[in-house]
Parts: structure tokens; C-alpha cells; sequence
């Protein structure tokens, strides 16, 4: 079963769905999915999952993202970018003229965020941006996000470029918003390209042209192979007796390891066999000083399949 993850150079104007959609005629397999959305007004790095790569989608959701773009001020918009309906007083806005670092400092670290009402985030199990096209309202909870870095340029007197750095689930649409209301002025995301998410960059990126150009060859040679994704997870390695015991969903005694790594994310174990293929993922369980599996892998390779 091919499986493994894409990294795909979005272009505007489309949905990440569009970009799902688009993979699976190419590569002619359903079990496709993306990790974490991307607005169709944003460009820039999309992860798509095909086949037992589905299901890291949590693993890769809550990755670090980086993201450059625009902020125009001088007023707000109903979806807090480009795309909405001018819903303040416009303002001739001159950013130039008040000192921004403070302002800036201020979105540094966690902090709550309330996200905008048009964006897919759930409230009762219906997306926000239902609600709003139904004119209904709601009670949005702020969620706690983290910003790790804001550097910043002054384009104009009512345009300011950016590189922000944030936690999984932070609307930058939001931050747009947010500063339009710490300046007085307004302001709304004008431009955005994700640049990062965890370690993936652009340039680690395909064209979208591949895909919908059905060059299905070159894209499966592009494709990350399941057994190498998640490297930041430790690991250990079992023999073949050990394995069929794993995918039966028994847990693994420290003496049943041959060989251990510790990585960056000590708590969470790929099991690997002798060949390198993952099996399952793992987590310790202190107490019994043993390894349980949460997920399993049934596996089967072909010559002309890419991972398990």
C-alpha cells in the first residue's frame, strides 16, 4: 500500500480539499489527507498524508509553523483578510508614525486568541463560518496559542510585511486583527505564504503543476517514506519474533529490545523491525516498565510500493 507523506507548494485560490482531491487522481488511491488547513488566500507548505500516513495526523498538526505575509491597516474586515466586507471606519492610517515594538513585544509568548468567526474552527460540532453565513450568533472561547518569534518591516504608512513563528492552531488572521485594534487604525491580513511547518520547508516543496499535470511517476518519487517519517520520535528495535507479537498489539519488554535510540520526543517510540519498517507507535509505560503500542501497523510491501 503506497503510503508516505508530500510536501506540496499550495498555490492561491485553492482549498486544501482542491489539493486533496487533486492527489488522489493522481496517484489513483482515496486514503489522502492534509495536515492542518490552509486558507485558498494563502499560498506556501501543505502536508499531505497518503495511505497509513493518515494517521500521524495529530503527531503533525501540532508542529511549529512560520509564516510571512501582509498587514494592510486602515480598517477591518468581516473575515479579517482581504476577502471580507470593510466593517470598520476607514482610517488614512500612517504606521510610521507610532513606535510598533511594544505593541509587537505584546504578542510575544502564549496569550488566548479568539479565532475568527469565518474559519473552520468548531462550536458545537458546527464550523464557525456556518454561523456566520447563517447570521446566527455564538460564543467563541478564546484558545490558547503561543507566538515564538515577530520580526517585522515597515513597507508603507499602511503596510507592514512580516515573519512570525507560532503554535499549531494560531490564526494569523487574528494577529492581523488584534494589532488593527492595538494601533487604533484597523488592519486586516492582506497576504500570506506558510513558509514551515515543523521541519518541512518551501524548498523541500513540490510544485502543484506536478500534480495537476497527473505526472504520477514523479510525484510518488517525491513522496517521504512512511518508515522515515516522525525522526524526532525515539525508537527501538525488536527481532521477528518480537514483531508478529507487536502487531497482535502486545506490549514489549525492555528485554525484547535489540536496539534503542532516544530522540527529542523521548516519550513516544517508533518500533521498528530488523528491516526498518515501522510497526507501531509506542509509549512507556513507567510504572509497568513496559512499552504499549496505540498504534499498529499491519504491513505488506511490493517492489513498487514506497513504505508499508
Amino acid at each position: 500500500m503506497l503510503s508516505g507523506l508530500l510536501i506540496i507548494d499550495k498555490p492561491l485560490n485553492k482549498t486544501s480539499h482542491d489539493i486533496v482531491a487533486s492527489v488522489r487522481r493522481c496517484l489513483k488511491i482515496k486514503k489522502v489527507g492534509h495536515f492542518g488547513t490552509l486558507d485558498p488566500l494563502a499560498d506556501g507548505v501543505l502536508l499531505i498524508a497518503i495511505g497509513r500516513a493518515t494517521k500521524f495526523f495529530d503527531f503533525y498538526l501540532k508542529k511549529k509553523k512560520t509564516y510571512t505575509g501582509q498587514i494592510k491597516f486602515g480598517h477591518s474586515t468581516t473575515t479579517y483578510d482581504q476577502e471580507g466586507e470593510i466593517n470598520s471606519e476607514i482610517i488614512d492610517s500612517d504606521i510610521k508614525s507610532i513606535d510598533l515594538d511594544p505593541i509587537i513585544a505584546g504578542f510575544l509568548g502564549k496569550q488566548p486568541q479568539i479565532p475568527p468567526i469565518y474559519s473552520a474552527k468548531k462550536v458545537k460540532g458546527k464550523a464557525l463560518y456556518k454561523y456566520a453565513r447563517e447570521d446566527k450568533k455564538v460564543e467563541i472561547k478564546p484558545s490558547e496559542v503561543e507566538i515564538y518569534s515577530f520580526e517585522h518591516k515597515i513597507i508603507d504608512k499602511s503596510t507592514l510585511w512580516f515573519r512570525v513563528c507560532v503554535s499549531s492552531g494560531t490564526y494569523i488572521r487574528s494577529i492581523a486583527f488584534d494589532m488593527g485594534i492595538k494601533t487604533g487604525f484597523g488592519a486586516y491580513l492582506s497576504q500570506l505564504t506558510r513558509e514551515k511547518v515543523g521541519d518541512f520547508s518551501l524548498n523541500d516543496a513540490i510544485s502543484f503543476e506536478l500534480i495537476e499535470l497527473n505526472k504520477t511517476e514523479e510525484v510518488k518519487a517525491k513522496i517521504l517514506d512512511f518508515n522515515k517519517l516522525l525522526p524526532n520520535f525515539s525508537s527501538i528495535e525488536v527481532s521477528d519474533e518480537v514483531e508478529k507479537g507487536v502487531l497482535n498489539g502486545r506490549e514489549i519488554n525492555e528485554d525484547q529490545i535489540i536496539k534503542k535510540t532516544i530522540n527529542e520526543e523521548k516519550d513516544l517510540f517508533r518500533v521498528m523491525n530488523n528491516k526498518g519498517i515501522i510497526l507501531s507507535i509506542a509509549k512507556k509505560d513507567e510504572i509497568l516498565k513496559v512499552y504499549k503500542s496505540f498504534l499498529v501497523f499491519n504491513y505488506f510491501t511490493k517492489d513498487n510500493e514506497i513504505g508499508v
